[in-house]
């Protein structure tokens, strides 16, 4: 096959190659390490990596990283926010006389962080409404922005027609006398 080169665009010409074409298993009955010899082979014949996926369905996430290698992949960010659950013990690591049986001065274990939940969600509810009424603010700032804006335009646009105007006078009394 012939190619040529034509500023942005590459051109190929005629049909493919035999050692460029797919094979007919790619992608069904290949191992990882397979496909991803696979993968690389085609990227070096100038194969996207849209198509790579498309043709040997396997994700495009999976390819690129097969290609550009882990450090490519964008980094989990964890969590902000650090609590995390308690887990809950399952029925047979609670003894069976303990089930069930708590004395009314013993207090539930996920209570202290339930509060906080609480605490939080509040506290983000506040937050929330006072998004609202700063964007309800701003949208009646930008209703009256726009209301002066359109009364000046006009006003802008009867004074130059008035200008206009009178300069058509002044032409046409020079040119027609009297």
């Amino acid at each position: 096959m012939e190619r040529g080169d034509s500023g942005y665009l590459q051109v190929v010409a005629g049909m493919p190659d035999q050692q460029e074409r797919l094979p007919n298993s790619a992608g069904r009955r290949m191992d990882d390490s397979g496909r991803r010899v696979l993968v690389e082979r085609l990227r070096r014949q100038g194969w996207s990596y849209r198509r790579i996926s498309t043709e040997l369905n396997i994700s495009y996430a999976l390819v690129s990283r097969w290609l550009d290698g882990p450090e490519a992949a964008a980094p989990i960010e964890p969590l902000s926010i650090g609590v995390r659950a308690p887990r809950r013990p399952t029925a047979a690591a609670v003894p069976p006389h303990s089930q069930g049986t708590r004395s009314p001065g013993e207090s539930d274990p996920s209570q202290p962080l339930i509060e906080q939940l609480i605490t939080q969600n509040r506290a983000l509810l506040q937050r929330v409404d006072q998004l609202v009424a700063a964007s309800a603010a701003q949208q009646q700032a930008i209703a009256g922005l726009e209301a002066r804006l359109v009364a000046n335009i006009e006003d802008q646009h009867k004074k130059l027609g008035e200008r206009l105007l009178d300069s058509i006078k002044l032409l046409l009394s020079k040119i027609i006398p009297g």
